[in-house]
């Protein structure tokens, strides 16, 4: 090639061209099957065919509805009078006013326009401007959707109703010991009734919880050590050892999902020698993580709760959990278990963020939605691998006309949940998981 101005070369002669530059690469894309949500996506097609949690049951009192975005729709979730929970359409069936703005009554919720009310399966009860409250009101109806509670939530179903399946049911989360109740408040401002809200695609913090060596790097070495309890009462120091992170853990298939197990040692044994320790979480299909006390490690203990990442739209998810417990410790140990810095994620500044990184800057800096075509997986990433694999065949079956992973069918028992720290009977056994309660 030569310099149209000299007719000189620009490159002198044998020299190697630069490679792996940044010029003429394709543009970037993400899986869309996997990652958008919205009516007539694969993945929302899918992902409507189960119940999510759109609300929790203490924080939606009869005071005032509240907006609820999910699966890129925009919908109003209200308690009535009587108790009854309820989610409707946002726009009013009547001339489109948002309902986000109505009075909730004994019966249902009413509209501040014109004064429609409706009940909460979207039947119009009174038509406040018409004769006799509305001759004709029976005509009108809300779009709703069923919505069930359990385990201190509200949970919706958004999908065919003539395929709404029944609501899973977890050991892990029942019966209620003595004293245990249902703790889902992320106490923070903002979070009390619809959870915790992040602006980037759902995916990016699901497949994370199948991404375990992280830990080994970003939340020790890199950023310092983060979880709390570490080196006391929860992981020793050594756990986070990156050298041998990927040796150490193992991916598994389960019933309802993927677990990885990731082995270390610690001195809980008799005399204080060593013990070969299992330290297990799950992702059960098509959005639940199941994660263990992480600051208050104790082995052989029944698993106590589920998180849910409940896609808004594309580019939000909502997180939402319910844990049982007998101490509000726990909870609140689960809540403000991480720090960067010494410090909880919003006190940061934007320098700490920088050099104390922690989950939400490590994923969310992977975009709105990450660009899956610039990818280049490793070894490590087994655990990923298998969870986009199940996912995508949960679309699969729903577009065959299949009944997909995780979805509950009559009469099914509570399900068992394969997270925890189990003592390793010994080299090369599995850990075996803690017996169900009594009466699960």
């Amino acid at each position: 090639m030569t310099d149209t101005r000299t007719d000189t070369p620009i490159r002198a002669a044998g020299a190697a061209a630069d490679t792996g530059t940044g010029y003429g690469r394709s543009p970037a894309t993400h899986d869309a099957r996997l990652t958008e949500v919205g009516p007539g996506t694969p993945m929302g097609e899918a992902l409507r065919r189960h119940w999510h949690p759109v609300a929790r049951s203490a924080g939606l009192t009869s005071d005032v509805p509240h907006r609820a975005r999910l699966l890129g729709e925009d919908l109003i979730v209200f308690r009535d009078g009587q108790g009854r929970p309820g989610v409707v359409f946002e726009r009013c069936a009547h001339r489109g006013s948002s309902l986000f703005y109505g009075r909730i009554e004994d019966d249902g919720i009413r509209c501040c326009y014109h004064g429609w009310k409706f009940d909460v399966q979207g039947r119009c009860l009174q038509q406040a401007c018409e004769k006799d409250g509305g001759l004709r009101r029976g005509l009108a109806r809300q779009p709703w959707y069923p919505v069930e509670e359990r385990y201190g939530l509200v949970f919706v179903y958004m999908g065919p109703p003539d395929q709404k399946p029944p609501l899973p049911r977890y050991e892990c989360l029942e019966p209620l010991g003595e004293g245990e109740s249902y703790h889902t408040d992320w106490l923070a401002p903002g979070a009390q009734v619809l959870g915790l809200e992040q602006d980037f695609n759902w995916l990016q913090i699901f497949e994370n919880a199948v991404d375990p060596v992280h830990a080994a790097w970003l939340h020790s070495n890199h950023s310092g050590f983060q979880f709390e309890g570490t080196g006391t009462t929860g992981f020793p120091e050594g756990y986070y050892d990156h050298t041998t992170a990927a040796d150490r853990t193992t991916y598994h298939r389960t019933a309802h999902g993927v677990k990885y197990t990731w082995r270390y040692q610690d001195t809980k044994g008799p005399g204080g020698g060593p013990v070969d320790l299992d330290w297990s979480v799950e992702c059960l299909l098509p959005n639940i993580i199941a994660l263990p006390d992480f600051v208050r490690t104790v082995p052989d203990v029944r698993h106590d709760m589920l998180l849910w990442v409940v896609p808004v739209d594309d580019t939000h998810h909502r997180l939402v959990f319910s844990l049982r417990s007998a101490d509000p410790e726990r909870a609140s140990s689960f809540v403000f278990g991480i720090k960067q810095n010494g410090k909880n994620g919003w006190e940061l500044s934007e320098e700490e963020q920088q050099r104390f990184p922690g989950d939400y800057e490590a994923q969310r800096s992977q975009g709105d939605i990450t660009r899956h075509s610039e990818e280049t997986l490793a070894p490590s990433d087994r655990g990923v691998v298998m969870l986009r694999r199940m996912l995508r065949a949960m679309v699969d079956d729903v577009e065959a006309g299949r009944t997909p992973a995780g979805v509950a069918g009559p009469g099914e028992p509570a399900r068992r949940v394969e997270a925890g720290l189990f003592t390793r009977a010994g080299t090369g056994s599995e850990p075996s998981v803690p017996a169900a309660a009594p009466g699960a």
